[in-house]
């Protein structure tokens, strides 16, 4: 099914009949309908933008974290040979 739009809901016609509907209350009805859709439609892009800022963040994260762990993992094979070294020097 198509998705509406709210130009869908503002064009659509109904029918007349002998005894319908009040044509104006149905209209109102309508241009409320409208604009609550309208703004279901804004927020739901601006969630959509913040999804994706946030992915991108969450991303940025954890390469930096991984870049960081990468930098961790070196400074402590340095200690790790320094300390051998220093048990060579005390046990000759």
């Amino acid at each position: 099914m198509k998705r509406l739009t709210p130009m869908d809901i503002f064009n659509k016609d109904f029918k007349h009949v002998m005894r319908g509907y009040d044509i104006e209350e149905v209209n109102h009805f309508l241009d409320v309908v409208i604009r609550n859709y309208e703004q279901l439609i804004q927020e739901n892009e601006q969630l959509k933008e913040q999804i994706s800022l946030l992915k991108k963040n969450q991303n940025n994260t954890t390469s930096r974290q991984s870049s960081n762990q990468g930098d961790y993992d070196e400074v402590i094979h340095d200690i790790l040979r320094r300390l051998d070294r220093i048990e060579q020097h005390f046990r000759r």
